[in-house]
């Protein structure tokens, strides 16, 4: 097992970046599909790591000491760009998408907690399916994960999240 640290975590973090950049830009489907690029280059990265830990046994350990704190900026910094006055411009009709916007998300919960509890699953396996992968995505999904897993005891929780993201997004496009 090789185990890379914080730094090196990091230049590897982003040559996958680059990598899924160059994909995006070369691969007429997955700019024709607007696959982000972390997407497209983690795949490939993580498929060719699968491949040396199946046939050679080689595993790289990753430094994950940075991963809640960069996630946390990430998702804190999304809605930056958005002001007041683009806001107010929308006036009734983004009040009305808003309000059917929660209500879409109150759904997915219900119909996840529903389905899980239906087949005899834990229902944190369906809020998982539901709101928190299908409209949070993967880093959504991988942060609540954490909790899901000290707080409520769900040791599979990130490998649901990453499934359910997944399954949502191929399912959209």
């Amino acid at each position: 097992m090789f185990h890379l640290d914080t730094l090196s975590t990091l230049v590897a973090a982003t040559l996958v970046l680059l990598l899924g950049r160059k994909l995006v830009q070369t691969v007429p489907f997955l700019k024709k599909y607007t696959i982000p690029e972390p997407v497209a280059g983690g795949l490939l990265v993580a498929l060719a790591l699968l491949a040396l830990k199946k046939s050679m046994d080689i595993e790289i350990d990753f430094d994950m000491s940075l991963k809640d704190p960069l996630m946390l900026a990430f998702f804190a910094t999304i809605g930056l760009n958005a002001n007041l006055a683009s806001l107010r411009a929308g006036g009734k009709v983004l009040g009305t998408f808003l309000i059917v916007v929660v209500g879409l998300l109150l759904l997915q919960n219900a119909l996840g907690i529903g389905m899980a509890t239906l087949l005899g699953l834990d229902p944190l396996m369906g809020l998982l399916a539901g709101s928190i992968t299908l409209s949070g995505g993967h880093g959504t999904g991988a942060a609540w994960s954490k909790l899901f897993v000290e707080r409520y005891g769900f040791a599979n929780a990130t490998e649901v999240a990453m499934a359910c993201a997944t399954f949502g997004w191929c399912w959209a496009a």
